[in-house]
């Protein structure tokens, strides 16, 4: 069901006039889309709905790369810097950057479109060799990749040469997320674990570069993250379009790809606010609406929109008793089942019909 009707039904139990459209100057309007968008949250957050379930959720992983630094100054990794170029195999006459680039798929850095956070280990460094640190943003050239990461790099100035290695096992979770409910891989079985949203996956999994396989084991959902922005070049990478980092409840996979993986998982979802004449809360049945109406009504009832304290109480009692009514009819009966006979044993009915359900007690 439209805001717009929502609108209009919750005006009409206020006796007030319907309305064809939306006027943000009209403020009795306004209070109404908020008391509807506010019954909203309270009863579609407030209780598990089985139409809130989906199962279309998609998480990509990027597998990692290896390689070695290119040169900043004199083949050194200058001491405290937070750029560096890493150097990249591929055509430098066109660009082509690994064999997946047509597709935006940068060795993982497509990632940062698809709201990954990317790290960059060392190896071979004279200085905190191993150390995994967050890359911030990725900027793209001819045959370098220039990346801003969150510390400064503190290796010695005559480091030379190192090897790194970027990957990305986290993923910011859609906003229309409510909560994870299962995890799917087509090969092989997962474990889901959950983790506080305060701790980070540094905690849970205190060295996960330990650790790379083409087989995942483990998603972890938790945590607060910031996924990699991405910039973009110029004329050479017009299939690359710049992304802003985004920050959300985080899915790590482990151990780390070394191939792409694709994971399924299943969820409820977040509904969001709505606020023109078209929008409309998807999959939620009328029986539902009509319930949010009444509570929007009721809480203009306990407002300085139209004060009633003794309506709201039975307009309170309308809520629940339709609430109820709307969680009874989707709950299933465990201990009936239904199977088809024909309709020769059933003394009435359509002969032209040739099975019907019976429900019978298990």
């Amino acid at each position: 069901m439209a805001l717009l009707q929502m609108i209009n039904a919750v005006r009409g139990k206020l006796r007030e006039e319907r309305i064809a459209s939306i006027s943000t100057s009209d403020l009795l309007t306004t209070e109404i889309i908020d008391l509807i968008n506010d019954a909203g949250s309270e009863i579609l957050e407030g209780n598990d709905w089985e139409f809130d379930k989906r199962h279309d959720g998609r998480l990509w992983y990027p597998s990692s790369q290896s390689g070695t630094f290119a040169t900043l100054t004199e083949n050194t990794i200058i001491e405290g810097e937070t750029d560096v170029r890493l150097q990249l195999s591929g055509d430098a006459a066109t660009g082509e950057v690994f064999d997946d680039v047509a597709a935006i798929d940068l060795a993982g850095f497509r990632c940062s479109g698809n709201r990954m956070r990317s790290r960059v280990v060392l190896t071979g460094a004279t200085s905190f060799a191993n150390t995994s640190w967050i890359i911030t943003s990725v900027d793209l050239a001819i045959s370098t990749m220039h990346l801003v990461i969150q510390d400064a790099l503190k290796l010695d100035a005559t480091a030379g040469d190192v090897a790194w290695t970027t990957y990305a096992s986290e993923v910011v979770l859609p906003t229309n997320v409510k909560d994870v409910l299962s995890v799917r891989h087509e090969d092989n079985p997962l474990s889901l674990e959950f983790v506080d949203r305060e701790m980070g996956f540094d905690k849970w999994v205190p060295r996960a570069t330990d650790s790379y396989s083409t087989t995942p084991e483990v998603v972890t959902i938790g945590g607060t993250i910031t996924s990699t922005a991405r910039l973009d070049t110029g004329p050479l990478w017009t299939g690359i379009s710049a992304e802003a980092a985004v920050t959300g409840v985080g899915a790590m996979v482990w151990p780390i790809p070394s191939a792409d993986i694709h994971i399924q998982f299943s969820y409820r979802v977040q509904h969001s606010d709505l606020s023109t004449a078209t929008d409309t809360w998807t999959g939620v049945p009328d029986n539902v609406i009509h319930a949010i109406e009444w509570k929007a009504f009721q809480l203009a009832q306990l407002s300085g929109i139209q004060p009633d304290p003794e309506g709201a109480r039975g307009s309170e009692r309308e809520v629940e008793r339709r609430i109820a009514r709307a969680l009874g009819n989707q709950s299933r009966q465990p201990n009936r089942r239904r199977v088809p006979r024909t309709f020769g044993g059933h003394p009435h009915g359509n002969p032209r019909r040739r099975w019907a359900s019976q429900s019978i007690s298990v």
